[in-house]
């Protein structure tokens, strides 16, 4: 007799491995978009077996993002937390991005989520949902912190969170998803460097000045 919940731990496992085969072909972009009919050949499925796991092609797109989501929730609990005072936080924090889009895959994420999403009336609020909103969020967090410390101006944290990860974010896309790196490249550690340093200037309250 079969153990209770052995069958849903199986089909949760064959699942993530068909998720991961998913991800690699929606990312890999030198074959172009890809049909049911191919997402289905690189999962090495039926598409009967496809539409089992998943329904439609949108809601294989939604299950790649809500698995990103899952994976980065580490990465985002680290950014939403201060680390020393303002300038050195925020020159942590823009070096936590820029790991996540040399090491963590950060750079295929965004660019299969903006393919996907842009204008598309189900899979744009997703992408908001699973990547961009988590990301501003977590830096609201940090930013936040450092207002009820003192140390930064005290102003609603979304849009000085949005001047802070925007930039950084163009930039990678720039230099490597649209092989900027080839046709005009940029010394990503100065650019890394001077944006925080103009961020801190800008946003670090100044003296005397207290939370309203």
């Amino acid at each position: 007799m079969r153990k209770r919940g052995t069958r849903n731990l199986a089909y949760d496992e064959r699942r993530a491995a068909l998720i991961e085969r998913l991800r690699a072909r929606l990312g890999n972009r030198e074959v172009g978009l890809a049909s049911w009919r191919e997402l289905a050949a690189a999962a090495e499925v039926s598409l009967s077996t496809l539409t089992h796991y998943f329904g439609r092609r949108e809601d294989v797109v939604r299950a790649v993002m809500e698995d990103d989501f899952r994976r980065g929730a580490e990465p985002l609990a680290i950014m939403a937390q201060p680390t020393g005072p303002f300038a050195q936080s925020i020159a942590d924090a823009l070096r936590h991005m820029a790991d996540g889009f040399r090491h963590g895959g950060l750079g295929a994420m965004f660019a299969t989520g903006l393919i996907e999403g842009l204008r598309h009336p189900g899979l744009g609020p997703a992408f908001l949902d699973y990547a961009l909103e988590p990301t501003i969020v977590a830096v609201e967090a940090r930013l936040g912190a450092h207002m009820a410390a003192g140390e930064m101006r005290a102003v609603d944290p979304r849009g000085p969170a949005i001047a802070l990860v925007a930039p950084v974010l163009l930039g990678f896309l720039h230099q490597g998803e649209l092989g900027g790196a080839e046709r005009r490249p940029m010394d990503m550690e100065t650019f890394l460097r001077d944006h925080g340093d103009a961020f801190a200037r800008a946003w670090s309250a100044p003296p005397g000045e207290t939370r309203p």
